[in-house]
C-alpha cells in the first residue's frame, strides 16, 4: 500500500532520518544490492542484482536531470553486471510483449550487420486513448511514417524510452569498419587480360615504392631516437609509460579502475575476485556528484548534456561515430 510522506520525513530502523529526505542534497544511495553472484528466488530464478540507485546530489552541482541519471546507471551497472546490452524504459512505461528483448537481439546478433547497430528503438504506444484521439497520442505520422523512413537511411532517432542499447556504443567508441576486398577493374580473367596485367604491375611498383618510403621513415625515426639517447635526453621511463594509457582512460571515463576495466570488455562480464563490499564502495564512488568533473561524460560519452532533448542528441552522437540504429515494429506492441 502507498503511504503519504510523513511531515518530518522518513526515518531509518534505528530512528535516524533517512538520507534521501532532501531530494536536492543527499549522498549516493543504493538499495537491494546483491553483488556479482546474485540471489535466486524460491523457484530458482535469478533476482536482479541492483534494484534502486539514487546518485549523490549537492547544492552547486549540476545533476543534468535524466541524462545525468542515465549516465550514473550506466557506470553502476558496468561495475555490478556489465551486461553488453541495456534496455531503457521510462518509469511510466511497461513491457507489453514478453518477447520484446528477443525481437531486439535478432538485430543486435545478426551475423552480417549486427556489430554496427548501436540501438534498437521501439515505437511508443499508450493505453486509455479516447476514440477520436483528440490529443494525438498515437502520433501516427511520427512513429508509423517518419521513423520507418529514417530506418532506411542510418536508422531512427532515439526517443528517450523503449530502446535497447549496445553498451560499447554509449562509451563513445567508433563502429567497427568492415574492410572491403580489392576489386577488379574488368570482368575478364586477370591472367588473360592485358589491362589488368599492366595495372597489377603498376600497383606492385607503387606498393613497393610506398613500402620503401615507410621503411625509410621508420629508420629515420629509430636513428633520431638513438641520437636523442646518445645525447642524454631520457624519455619517459617504463613506469610512466605504463601509466600513460591509465591516465588517458581516467580523463575519458573518470577515476575508477574497476569501471575502466569494464569498458574494455566488449562482450560484457566483470573481473573475478572482487568482494561485494569493494564493489559497493566502487558503485557509490561512480555516482558521486563530482565524478564526471574533467571527463568526457555528457560530451562524448553516454547521454549527451546541453540540450532539452538529450535523447535525440545522444542518438545523433552515436550516428556520428559510424553506428546505425534499427526501428523494430512487431505485430504485438512491445513497450
Amino acid at each position: 500500500m502507498a503511504q503519504k510522506v510523513p511531515e518530518d520525513g522518513w526515518t531509518m530502523q534505528d530512528g535516524s532520518p533517512w538520507p534521501g529526505n532532501n531530494v536536492r542534497d543527499h549522498p549516493g544511495m543504493i538499495q537491494v544490492f546483491l553483488g556479482h553472484n546474485g540471489v535466486h528466488d524460491v523457484e530458482g530464478n535469478e533476482l536482479p542484482r541492483l534494484v534502486y540507485v539514487s546518485r549523490e546530489k549537492r547544492p552547486g552541482f549540476d545533476h543534468h536531470k535524466k541524462a545525468g541519471a542515465m549516465n550514473s546507471l550506466v557506470r553502476v551497472s558496468a561495475i555490478i553486471s556489465n551486461a553488453p546490452y541495456m534496455l531503457n524504459v521510462d518509469c511510466d512505461h511497461y513491457i507489453n510483449n514478453s518477447k520484446a528483448l528477443r525481437e531486439a537481439m535478432c538485430f543486435m546478433m545478426d551475423p552480417t550487420s549486427g556489430k554496427k547497430i548501436c540501438y534498437v528503438q521501439f515505437p511508443q504506444r499508450f493505453d486509455g486513448i479516447d476514440r477520436h484521439d483528440r490529443y494525438s497520442n498515437r502520433n501516427v505520422v511520427f512513429f508509423d511514417i517518419n521513423m520507418k523512413g529514417l530506418d532506411g537511411i542510418q536508422g531512427p532517432i532515439y526517443v528517450g524510452t523503449g530502446c535497447v542499447f549496445r553498451r560499447q556504443a554509449l562509451y563513445g567508441y567508433d563502429a567497427p569498419v568492415k574492410k572491403k576486398p580489392p576489386g577488379r577493374t574488368c570482368n575478364c580473367l586477370p591472367r588473360w587480360c592485358c589491362c589488368c596485367f599492366r595495372s597489377k604491375k603498376k600497383n606492385k611498383k607503387s606498393k613497393s615504392k610506398s613500402n620503401e618510403k615507410k621503411k625509410s621513415k621508420e629508420a629515420s625515426k629509430q636513428i633520431h631516437a638513438l641520437e636523442n639517447i646518445e645525447e642524454g635526453i631520457e624519455g619517459i621511463d617504463n613506469e610512466k609509460s605504463a601509466l600513460m594509457p591509465q591516465i588517458k582512460f581516467e580523463k575519458k571515463f573518470g577515476q575508477s579502475s574497476v569501471f575502466i576495466a569494464a569498458t574494455l570488455m566488449e562482450d560484457g562480464g566483470v573481473p573475478k575476485g572482487a568482494s561485494s563490499a569493494s564493489l559497493l564502495k566502487e558503485a557509490i564512488h561512480v555516482i558521486s556528484c563530482g565524478y564526471e568533473d574533467k571527463t568526457e561524460w555528457g560530451k562524448e560519452i553516454g547521454w549527451i548534456y546541453g540540450s532539452v532533448t538529450e535523447d535525440i542528441l545522444t542518438g545523433f552522437k552515436m550516428h556520428c561515430h559510424g553506428w546505425r540504429s534499427v526501428y523494430c515494429m512487431p505485430k504485438s506492441t512491445c513497450i
